[in-house]
């Protein structure tokens, strides 16, 4: 976390970065050499008396180690009380410490990030590690000031430097430490001397957060500081990502967004945003427009929201998932559960904070005989400071799990849910409201919303729940564009409603060339682009109402047959109209035809 703090003297801040790791703070501080050192050199450090163990300002210290990449300084007074032997088991910990680093953490993270300030203010190449004794909270600290000369910061070590609870040696977290508070040096040095600006807490100590699984830390789970903010994510998950205390459920909604983004986006997102001259939101919306995507991060947030309950890979071209397998098979949240067991109204009230999501799950006790056939859920937000995000998760008794964004107006909106008794297992709400965009401070305010759900029955003819679809120009796509994946020679087009239709035959393909532009248009797309859009196989020739579906029979053939059915039974089944595709007479003659179909 970091908590600014203003100088009279210039327009650096100060920022210490605590991380809370079960219990256990991570702070960042930073330091300067003047010239090349060599074990045995002993000096006088500044140090913050905030998270000293004693409330120190001055510590001193000697040159354990020298690595290609780093100083490794001791303090004097915890090394003084080791024995002999307890001083050579240390020694091999830093060992350990100086490998890891030197190998994995510190190349990976510049590879990512980008550099530090190198040779920065000390005009040394090594940055400094010291080890010292840290409230058994605090696990490691950057220190900004460290960056700034004495004449403007008397208290500055003048280093790139940061510091590291020396309790820590030894432990599996202490590499993880390392990483999470480099990451803040780097970030200071891209961010605020080379763009001059100051990223927004929560992004800052998302990377931070994310540093350890690039240095390959994270590969064992048990143990490791990502199933600490697994567990403390399941226990707190509506935490505001945004708003920044500095306390243990800070970090884990931070962490696992991190997670997801790289997932989704290549770790390369994190290059992006780190060098660009934005900060927060924006940094990350300037990133994705720089890699293709059009994606917001409201939209973001809001797969990841669902991807936290769902965490399946299997629906929705994935978007709803984690791949690391300790993420998959170890996050899912727990909804608020109701039961819906009579046609009595269930109410519930709640304030949020911005980027704070809640889940609500109303279940159907099928042997309840006392619900009406059908469900209907009202939200109500605060209109003042309210830009409320409300999803759907209708899962199915005997259809895929739906999901769908709910229409909101004036910050209120109602789902219907016909057939709720008879079709569906339960209906689960995410709710969050994304008034805020920028300027987040350690204690926002909260916006209230009322959720109600009750059976019913429907007096009139009731479309189920739609799913929520992808749009071409989050892509960087238009309607019509004619796409195909790397390595794959099929082409669809999309549509504006998020669905793609195959061109099963170069002879279809040829029977538009007026219209799509032929070969040539054709649009090369990563798989996982190509998969977000539905595949659609409704089709309606041109000037005729009878809508068919074409099964595929070969590896370029299909049959078409009609669908003799109702438009009612279409949209019971869970048809929808904006799926349906236009054809022209030689595409629907050139099909052989199969019997009609009953049902979808």
């Amino acid at each position: 976390m970091f908590f600014p703090k203003s100088n009279s003297i210039q327009k650096y801040k100060k920022f210490l970065s605590i991380l809370l790791v079960s219990g256990g703070i991570f702070i960042i501080c930073s330091c300067s050499v003047f010239a090349a050192f060599e074990v045995g050199d002993s000096r006088e450090f500044f140090v913050d008396s905030s998270f000293d163990y004693e409330t120190r300002t001055k510590i001193a210290a000697t040159l354990q180690k020298v690595s290609a990449n780093a100083y490794f300084y001791v303090e004097d007074p915890f090394w003084q009380e080791l024995s002999l032997a307890q001083q050579s088991s240390f020694l091999d910990g830093l060992d350990d410490i100086a490998v890891q680093f030197n190998e994995k953490t510190y190349p990976s993270l510049r590879y990512i990030f980008g550099s530090e300030w190198n040779p920065g203010i000390d005009n040394d190449e090594r940055i400094t590690i010291l080890l010292t004794q840290l409230k058994k909270t605090a696990g490691g600290y950057f220190n900004e000031r460290d960056e700034v000369a004495n004449l403007q910061e008397p208290t500055s070590n003048n280093r790139e430097m940061i510091y590291i609870n020396v309790s820590q040696v030894g432990t599996s977290l202490v590499h993880g430490l390392i990483a999470h508070e480099l990451q803040h040096m780097i970030n200071w040095n891209q961010k605020q001397r080379l763009n001059n600006v100051q990223e927004d807490i929560w992004l800052n100590e998302l990377r931070s957060e994310y540093a350890p699984t690039i240095a390959g830390l994270d590969s064992d789970y048990v143990g490791s500081n990502l199933e600490r903010r697994v567990e403390d994510f399941l226990f707190q998950p509506s935490d505001s990502l945004t708003e920044w205390k500095g306390d243990r459920y800070d970090y884990p909604s931070v962490n696992l967004l991190g997670h997801y983004l790289a997932e989704q986006f290549g770790e390369d997102i994190f290059s992006l945003m780190i060098k660009n001259n934005k900060v927060g939101i924006y940094s990350i919306e300037q990133a994705l427009k720089e890699k293709g995507y059009s994606s917001t991060f409201s939209q973001i947030f809001n797969n990841w929201v669902i991807a936290d309950y769902l965490n399946d890979k299997s629906i929705y071209s994935g978007i709803y998932g984690y791949k690391n397998p300790y993420l998959k098979g170890n996050v899912q949240i727990s909804p608020i559960t109701y039961s819906i067991v009579s046609a009595s109204v269930i109410n519930i009230s709640q304030q949020v904070k911005d980027w704070s999501p809640y889940w609500y799950r109303f279940i159907n006790k099928q042997d309840a005989s006392t619900i009406a056939k059908d469900l209907e859920i009202e939200f109500e937000g605060f209109m003042g400071q309210g830009d409320f995000n409300v999803y759907y998760i209708v899962d199915y008794i005997d259809q895929q799990t739906v999901v769908g964004k709910l229409t909101l107006e004036n910050q209120s909106g109602v789902l219907k849910i016909p057939d709720f008794k008879t079709r569906v297992d339960s209906v689960t709400i995410a709710i969050s409201n994304q008034f805020k965009k920028s300027d987040f401070q350690s204690n926002e305010p909260t916006n209230p919303f009322i959720l109600s759900a009750v059976t019913t029955l429907f007096d009139e003819i009731v479309e189920p729940p739609g799913e929520e679809l992808p749009k071409p120009e989050d892509y960087g796509l238009k309607e019509g564009d004619l796409i195909r994946a790397v390595g794959d020679f099929d082409i669809f087009i999309i549509s504006q409603h998020g669905y793609k239709r195959l061109f099963l035959n170069p002879v279809i393909f040829n029977m538009y060339g007026h219209l799509t532009g032929g070969w040539k248009a054709v649009k090369t797309v990563s798989p996982e682009v190509r998969d977000v859009f539905k595949t659609s196989n409704y089709y309606r020739y041109v000037d005729s109402p009878k809508v068919y579906n074409l099964e595929i029979s070969g590896e370029d053939t299909g049959i078409l047959s009609w669908l003799n059915i109702t438009g009612e039974n279409f949209l019971s089944q869970g048809g929808k109209p904006e799926s349906i595709f236009i054809i022209n007479k030689s595409e629907l003659d050139w099909y052989p035809k199969g019997e009609d179909k009953m049902g979808l």
